[in-house]
């Protein structure tokens, strides 16, 4: 696979990743869910995700479909931006509670659900 291959599956992915992203924050307004809601669930299941592409190898293995799911779908899904603003919001607000809960909950979460999926895709791949 050359540069630009690698290129253009990372950008299809990403559109999908996006989408998905989207269509996750209208689900969560629809149930009413707090605004950082669905934020947090397409960055904890976007870190779950990779930990298991991660822990299969498939960076190495399958570098199209890595390409594509990897930095692409889940590149696309997950969001840094948003959890910025929604941070600089409750510090704004001065709900430091919140903020402290949140903050915990992504990077503690994100991190314990990519080394779930690693153990996953280690498992899965054998």
């Amino acid at each position: 696979m050359n540069a630009w291959e690698a290129l253009g599956l990372a950008g299809l992915g990403g559109s999908a990743g996006a989408l998905l992203r989207y269509g996750t924050g209208k689900w969560a307004a629809a149930l009413k869910a707090k605004p950082y809601a669905a934020t947090l669930t397409v960055n904890l299941t976007g870190s779950l995700l990779i930990g298991v592409l991660a822990g299969m190898e498939w960076k190495a293995r399958q570098p199209e479909l890595y390409a594509l799911l990897g930095p692409g779908v889940m590149g696309g899904l997950t969001t840094y931006s948003t959890l910025n603003v929604q941070k600089a919001t409750m510090r704004t607000e001065k709900r430091y509670a919140a903020l402290a809960k949140y903050a915990a909950a992504t990077y503690l979460g994100g991190w314990l659900a990519f080394a779930i999926g690693f153990g996953i895709g280690k498992a899965a791949k054998g």
